[in-house]
């Protein structure tokens, strides 16, 4: 009886370790990393996205899908850039937002496509990525680092 129980312990035990291992939801301020990019990249003068709102007017984003966010974005005649940073409440909501900054990222292409061919290269090599509910949509000549510093706090 002894050996019953404590095999039965031991696979509780690993049950919970794995299942432990498995989850997706991993505990990153987003904020704090914007921060963190800002000073690394020397990043300054971007315009903040203050509230869920304005992340709806400006990037077309459900303020119900959002759990935290952080977005930055600068925009004049010749540049466009944007760092923002998504933690949807759940996979579906992810799917939703990844749509939403793919569509933003083609509408930036198809605008710099009339003005600016410079611009349209540097938005062309930028992408929507996502790491479970994360999501995020780097914009910049810079966002290939800017990306692997996100995929290194996220991932």
């Amino acid at each position: 009886m002894k050996k019953i129980t404590a095999v039965i312990l031991v696979l509780l035990f690993v049950v919970a370790a794995v299942s432990g291992c498995g989850s997706s939801s991993k505990n990153v301020d987003l904020n704090a990393l914007m921060d963190k990019i800002n000073t690394d990249h020397n990043i300054s003068g971007l315009k903040v996205v203050e509230d869920t709102s304005k992340l709806k007017r400006y990037f077309e984003i459900e303020e119900s899908d959002v759990k935290q966010f952080a977005a930055e974005y600068a925009s004049d005649a010749s540049v466009y850039q944007a760092v923002i940073l998504v933690e949807a409440v759940d996979a579906d909501a992810a799917s939703r937002i990844a749509t939403s900054l793919d569509n933003h990222l083609d509408s930036q292409i198809s605008e710099a496509k009339s003005y600016s061919p410079e611009s349209e290269e540097m938005l062309s090599k930028c992408k929507v990525s996502q790491n479970g509910n994360f999501v995020c949509l780097i914009i910049g000549d810079d966002a290939e680092s800017i990306q692997k510093e996100v995929d290194s706090e996220i991932g």
